[in-house]
């Protein structure tokens, strides 16, 4: 249905901006052409000053915050204290899913996703990791042993009961090895949002002063809405629909289910995460804060190049790809095992979404997708 109107869509909306361009060819003196009065650096700033930069600051923040929780936790392993650890943990998951949509630039150069959020974890590794004592992490071989992922495994999946995983960090063996693992993986996604959000700011690396410079003010590929617009459009289509839900759902596995493979599989609030991601991009796509304060997006550049109603559009799909993530219900994997057709109408919603953004959005704002296709849609 989405592709059909898509196609339809385009035409209608192509051929109202040839008749206007063909209208001031012919006038010289008559009105502008849709767009052209667009302040595309007001929209820069939106997305820079009161998106991006709040969404590292609190990233930021969180990790900070869940490294004292580690600290406190492996100084003296209790209960309670790995309740306090979780709940940090989980903050600092859900303070990922506003930050994760802006992987270029310093996020890039750091392969912040990467260090962050590769799953599922290879707990083979983690557990050949802590039994040595010895490890490099952020070394490829090593690239699913650390992370969120990891410390989903290292805080949820080491025992049944709450009591039996603080025993693993108090009693067991290779308690100190584990103990040392847990605040090294923590402190490792520290340095790594640390160096991302300082390469950010005004005062560190002034990365905000490029994306915010009138060079960069373009639609050219390398300028900051080039760049901005790929990275989300990459991260809705291969990390929120496949990573998040079509991956465990069995959509890239022949239809066979694989939830082992969802995003916090040990803790079990992935379709939590899913949904607040998704969130995240409708706030990108209309220029909203994380208070969700409307702002210039977008939607609004559409709007000014006579898409108002493709503006519309894709904020439709987008409300209903939400509604289809909201009622999904945690733990995800056992959902995938009981009733996975919810999970797969959930990864159409989100791929109802993917031929607005990435055909449609992208042709009118003159926007170049530099990535490479997964599956040619």
């Amino acid at each position: 249905m989405t592709k059909t109107y898509s196609l339809v869509r385009s035409l209608v909306v192509g051929g109202m901006l040839a008749l206007v361009v063909a209208s001031c060819d012919s006038d010289p003196s008559g009105p502008e052409p849709p767009g052209e009065t667009f302040d595309r650096s007001e929209m820069l700033a939106r997305y820079g000053q009161d998106l991006i930069l709040p969404a590292y600051a609190a990233l930021q923040q969180s990790v900070a915050a869940l490294q004292a929780s580690a600290s406190a936790f492996t100084a003296e392993p209790t209960v309670a204290g790995l309740e306090a650890l979780r709940a940090q943990l989980k903050a600092a998951r859900l303070a990922w899913q506003d930050a994760n949509l802006f992987q270029f630039g310093p996020a890039e150069s750091v392969t912040l996703r990467a260090a962050l959020n590769t799953y599922p974890a290879d707990v083979d590794r983690i557990e050949a990791n802590v039994a040595s004592g010895t490890y490099t992490l952020g070394t490829l071989d090593n690239r699913a042993a650390v992370g969120f992922p990891a410390l989903d495994y290292l805080l949820h999946g080491l025992a049944a009961t709450d009591e039996e995983v603080v025993a693993a960090y108090r009693d067991a063996p290779d308690a100190a090895n584990r103990r040392a693992y847990l605040q090294d993986n923590v402190d490792f996604i520290l340095n790594a949002t640390e160096a991302t959000a300082g390469e950010w700011a005004a005062d560190g690396g002034n990365y905000i002063g490029t994306f915010l410079s009138p060079e960069n003010a373009g639609t050219d590929v390398g300028s900051s809405l080039g760049m901005l617009i790929n990275a989300f459009v990459l991260h809705y289509e291969r990390f929120i629909r496949d990573g998040k839900i079509g991956i465990p759902a069995g959509v890239r596995s022949a239809g066979v289910p694989r939830p082992t493979a969802t995003e916090a599989y040990y803790a079990g609030y992935s379709a939590e995460l899913a949904l607040a991601n998704v969130r995240a991009v409708r706030r990108l796509f209309l220029g909203n804060d994380r208070a969700d304060a409307a702002g210039t997006g977008l939607d609004d550049n559409l709007r000014a190049l006579g898409a108002g109603d493709l503006a519309d559009w894709i904020e439709a799909e987008m409300d209903e790809a939400i509604a289809a993530l909201a009622a999904l219900n945690d733990p995800l994997s056992v959902q995938i095992e009981t009733d996975n057709d919810a999970v797969l109408a959930a990864f159409t919603a989100l791929q109802d979404v993917i031929v607005l953004l990435k055909a449609d959005m992208t042709s009118i704002l003159g926007i170049t997708i530099t990535f490479q296709d997964n599956d040619g849609d």
